[in-house]
């Protein structure tokens, strides 16, 4: 792979730089301006690689996004079982690289601008799509006689995922990223242990 061009390292540079003022000056405060100081380029310039902040909030989460989506993809590709693969994408979505506080500052900032951006709003159905996705293959494999308990699992794993995550990376949250693999493990084990035994 070639060196990446000046204007795909520039855009890397300033999401980078969007990562960095989102955590240590806070959303509101994350200016373009204080971003495009950190990329040591002119606010001015921004506006050439990213129409707005708005673009340049979108782009840095697809790029957090990639990242997990890359992380996903690797563990399924070791996984031998379906159940192997439940546990891929738990630890995926809950491994330590996901509680690091830079990255989780800016998934903290980007749920709060979903209800106030479609743009971020469209972006959060497709991650959300993508997790039902992985969840819902293997389930079928494990149960593939009872397609509701498949709905149903994959609906709640997904949600416990989310709140588990977010109770995890809150400060004052009162779980410890270390609980919350054990914690989604043991909701799974469950319902696929109700739902077999279920008529």
């Amino acid at each position: 792979m070639g060196r990446p061009s000046l204007k795909d390292q520039r855009r890397l540079d300033l999401i980078r730089a969007c990562i960095q003022s989102i955590h240590e000056d806070g959303p509101e405060a994350a200016s373009l301006a204080r971003i495009a100081r950190r990329a040591g380029l002119t606010a001015g310039i921004v506006g050439h690689y990213f129409g707005d902040k708005a673009e340049l909030i979108e782009a840095t989460m697809r790029h957090i996004g990639r990242g997990l989506g890359a992380e996903t993809a690797r563990r399924l590709a070791e996984a031998a079982t379906p159940l192997d693969r439940l546990h891929a994408v738990i630890d995926a979505n809950l491994g330590p690289e996901q509680f690091r506080t830079d990255t989780s500052a800016v998934w903290l900032a980007f749920w709060s601008w979903l209800n106030h951006s479609p743009r971020l709003a469209r972006l959060q159905r497709i991650n959300s799509a993508r997790l039902h996705s992985n969840l819902r293959y293997p389930l079928r494999a494990l149960l593939p006689d009872d397609p509701e308990a498949v709905t149903r699992i994959a609906l709640g794993l997904s949600t416990i995922i989310d709140g588990l995550w977010l109770r995890a990376a809150l400060d004052h949250g009162g779980i410890d990223p270390a609980e919350t693999r054990a914690l989604a493990v043991h909701y799974l084990h469950a319902a696929l242990k109700e739902a077999e035994a279920s008529p």
